[in-house]
């Protein structure tokens, strides 16, 4: 027998209204989608320092992404949620397990990535709200994240939604120009959450 959990994800789709009054799709991300995913990853990933990858260090091709897609659409405890304009994947968000192993079980990490172009039209909260929604359907009792700690837009952004910074890693990015950058460790606790 199926695991309903997961007929809720593949199914996963609602839509939203941007700041600016403008539809936005929200629905889980298919094998289907593989192309403009991986053009969304690449993009960000040049357009800002806040991701871990540079651009042309996302060398993962078409039939990668797609088998990941697949292997994350069909597993229950993972969810990559798109974010549409018509048909055009302007933002990606996701939880994943920690780890694969019984000690690790109870939490989960939270990704998000979005075009500049779409900053500040309410993908990201929209995103967000999705997530910790489906999130709180599942057995996992701890959302993490890890967040560079000049990036203040989104550092709010996860305040809001209750995370809380319980460390940082020092210099954990280090960037071509020599520079670094520390990471801050950010967790909301969902078990008293209703």
């Amino acid at each position: 027998m199926k695991d309903e959990r997961k007929c809720v994800w593949m199914k996963m789709k609602q839509e939203v209204q941007q700041r600016n009054g403008q539809p936005l799709l929200l629905r889980s991300l298919g094998p289907q989608d593989a192309q403009q995913a991986l053009a969304v990853c690449r993009k960000t990933a040049g357009e800002t320092l806040n991701l871990l990858r540079y651009e042309d260090e996302w060398t993962m091709t078409l039939e990668q992404e797609a088998a990941y897609l697949k292997k994350t659409e069909d597993d229950p405890k993972s969810l990559m949620l798109g974010a549409f304009l018509g048909d055009t994947l302007v933002g990606i968000g996701s939880f994943l397990p920690s780890a694969p192993v019984d000690r690790a079980r109870h939490r989960a990490e939270l990704g998000i990535c979005i075009l500049k172009a779409y900053w500040g039209r309410g993908i990201g909260t929209a995103i967000m709200q999705t997530i910790v929604d489906e999130v709180k359907k599942t057995a996992v009792e701890q959302l993490e994240l890890e967040v560079v700690g000049t990036n203040e837009r989104a550092i709010a952004l996860y305040e809001r939604f209750g995370f809380v910074e319980f460390g940082r890693h020092p210099r954990k990015l280090k960037y071509r120009d020599g520079t670094y950058a520390d990471m801050v460790l950010m967790m909301l606790d969902l078990r008293a959450k209703a």
